[in-house]
């Protein structure tokens, strides 16, 4: 038979099921609509589930008949200390207390094992001291502290550099055209007359390549005494670095140092919510993204708040639009996968085609210890710094739309 965590396991998964097989039946107005083939199968489930529940609750009474039986069983004795007997002697040393102990329990030897072997009855026997000196933690004795390791502090960012082409340079800046004329004349004319020309139109465009750094201030004791602790250090400095690459992705304003973002380049797109429901505006800057922009949209963008009102929107009969509560539920929108990042701004969503979007890195990422900064040398201190070279170029600013007021 299996046991009752077994039963318990396989109930919840099976009734899991359960539930996701009747959501694909449920009508908007709540009901159930299935065929009689489907009647068949429900009842197959219903009565699979019944005897799942007999099988645990008879688990459960096997358990706890189990229990009391080892609690009928167990030892009835104790073991007491008499403080009847004559004057107690002065024990003065560790050595003098053990062996007061172990002439009690050496004279109740046959006693203990009794109890021992689940035998019912009293070992009794007192140990004749006069404790000269209380021994405490702190003046007698130091314990040892446990050793848990390090915990780095919390820091979601929701990175979304993978999402995005990358590429090296080995230059200061990156130099491109954008198209900013697009007149397409293309007609059926008649016969022995002109066509109209069609016009098109690129403008040069310099983005620069900016530096990116962070850095902190380290003991060099501490690195001496805790070899471990670098590395700890510089992957938290990381974290900390990717968080702003990837926020400066999505928002960068384009003032040096700061690089051009996506969502905000001259010459992208803009959706307002307005009286429309949030889905109704995103579905709008996606076809915005695929016909002014004349691209193909491939990802949505959201803060994790704006994402949560999302997933949270509910029918008015109480029906989560994006999922049932019991699962995950995928992070997509309109069929396109949605990352959620704290690097968007609040209250707007964003919604682009990535292949048009190109991350250019002059090297990798640079990892630099040093003493000589200030007066760090004398004060036995190192800077640990960590920096990138990147650059951002968007060739076709039309290709991302925000979608605002959300």
């Amino acid at each position: 038979m299996a046991t009752t965590a077994e039963l318990r396991a396989t109930i919840a998964e099976k009734r899991t099921e359960h539930g996701a097989f009747l959501a694909a039946f449920k009508t908007e107005d709540g009901q159930l609509d299935m065929s009689a083939e489907k009647v068949g199968e429900f009842n197959k489930r219903n009565d699979e589930l019944e005897d799942l529940q007999k099988q645990y609750e008879v688990a459960l009474e096997v358990d706890k008949s189990a229990a009391v039986n080892d609690a009928a069983m167990a030892s009835q004795g104790r073991v007491a200390v008499d403080t009847k007997d004559a004057k107690p002697a002065r024990i003065e040393t560790r050595d003098q207390l053990d062996a007061a102990f172990r002439k009690g329990f050496s004279a109740n030897a046959d006693m203990l094992k009794s109890l021992a072997s689940g035998g019912t009855g009293t070992a009794r026997f007192h140990v004749p001291a006069d404790l000269k000196t209380v021994v405490t933690i702190g003046t007698s004795y130091a314990t040892q502290p446990a050793q848990v390791g390090r915990t780095e502090s919390a820091l979601f960012f929701g990175d979304v550099e993978p999402y995005f082409p990358s590429g090296p340079t080995d230059a200061a800046s990156i130099v491109g055209y954008i198209q900013t004329t697009d007149t397409d004349n293309a007609d059926a004319v008649a016969e022995v007359t002109a066509a109209t020309d069609s016009a098109f139109l690129w403008t040069p465009t310099t983005d620069e390549v900016e530096d990116v750094q962070t850095w902190i201030p380290i003991s060099r004791n501490l690195l001496s005494d805790e070899a471990g602790m670098q590395t700890t250090i510089t992957g938290m400095l990381a974290k900390r670095l990717q968080k702003l690459v990837s926020g400066l992705i999505l928002v960068g304003d384009g003032t040096t140092p700061n690089p051009w973002g996506v969502f905000i380049r001259s010459g992208f797109q803009t959706q307002a919510k307005g009286s429309d429901p949030t889905f109704d505006a995103c579905h709008k800057a996606m076809t915005k993204v695929a016909v002014t922009g004349d691209a193909d949209p491939n990802l949505f963008v959201f803060h994790p708040n704006d994402w949560e009102a999302l997933r949270l929107t509910r029918t008015t009969d109480g029906v989560y639009i994006l999922g049932n509560p019991t699962e995950a539920g995928p992070l997509r929108l309109w069929g396109l996968p949605v990352v959620v990042s704290s690097g968007m701004t609040e209250n707007t969503g964003g919604v682009l085609d990535t292949s048009f979007t190109t991350i250019y890195n002059n090297g990798g990422t640079n990892i630099e210890v040093s003493t000589e900064h200030s007066t760090y040398f004398t004060e036995r201190k190192v800077a640990l710094a960590i920096s990138r070279r990147v650059a951002f170029w968007h060739s076709r600013p039309s290709a991302a739309a925000t979608i605002t007021g959300i």
